[in-house]
């Protein structure tokens, strides 16, 4: 099936980003991650004392020290005890917020709202190139396990309908599986990046009655051609999939 062409420039205003808190620990937290993410603070280096983010971010030490616990906690920083606090390699977890950062501050620097920065046909652009050849990789390098995973996750499709969130939920986490499966630690990490977007498409497609079951349809003919170990056949199911989404995700828009 071909899959749509619709002009990645189009703005989808339903189309959000997760807004960030203002607590100070917060914004303190938020300078951190700027300064890890353009590389004044490689993985592996130590962050500076605590005596010196206190001077250097006008703040007291217990903000500094509330904003390193919950960057630890991400699993971006290791709080070692006796070895300073150390910059961590990021888990997809904290890609996906970075990258979400990245987003608001290349917003802000066109003067533009983010919801009219990134739409829904950037996003689908990316999922063609990217969820497409994880499907043919996965279909070629899936183990047992991996396939034992995703007929849970797809039963848990099932079981989650009643609620919106818990759906949209197992069904980013079906994908995140299928990246999984390819055994290329990069794939879940780049699908990760992306997971807060993904989860804002599925809550407004489920507007629509017959989202879940044409959503388990599909996945059900994904996971068949992983099974049968199909390389083309589960980039077409993919591909037959994520055509699919578009027009739900259009429709549902339209029906709010």
């Amino acid at each position: 099936m071909k899959a749509s062409t619709a002009p990645a420039s189009k703005p989808i205003s339903t189309f959000d980003l997760p807004v960030r808190s203002e607590r100070l620990s917060d914004k303190v937290a938020a300078q951190l991650q700027q300064m890890i993410r353009s590389g004044e603070l490689k993985t592996g280096d130590k962050l500076p004392p605590e005596r010196e983010l206190v001077e250097r971010m006008g703040v007291s030490r217990t903000v500094v020290r509330e904003a390193v616990r919950s960057l630890a906690a991400k699993g971006l920083l290791d709080a070692r005890s006796g070895g300073g606090t150390v910059v961590l390699a990021p888990s997809s977890a904290v890609v996906s917020e970075m990258m979400t950062m990245m987003l608001h501050d290349h917003a802000r620097s066109n003067g533009k709202a983010h919801q009219e920065d990134v739409s829904f046909g950037h996003l689908q652009e990316v999922r063609r190139h990217l969820e497409v050849e994880i499907a043919g990789l996965a279909a070629a390098r899936r183990t047992t396990a991996d396939l034992e995973k995703l007929k849970g996750l797809l039963a848990s499709l099932v079981e989650s309908e009643p609620d919106a969130g818990l759906w949209a939920r197992a069904d980013v986490n079906f994908h995140a599986a299928i990246a999984q499966a390819t055994h290329n630690p990069l794939y879940p990490v780049l699908l990760g990046s992306i997971a807060d977007m993904l989860m804002a498409v599925r809550l407004v497609a489920t507007r629509l009655p017959s989202t879940r079951k044409n959503a388990f349809n599909h996945h059900t003919r994904i996971l068949e051609q992983l099974v049968a170990g199909s390389i083309v056949g589960a980039r077409a199911a993919m591909q037959a999939h994520l055509a699919e989404a578009e027009d739900t995700y259009q429709r549902a828009r339209k029906a709010k």
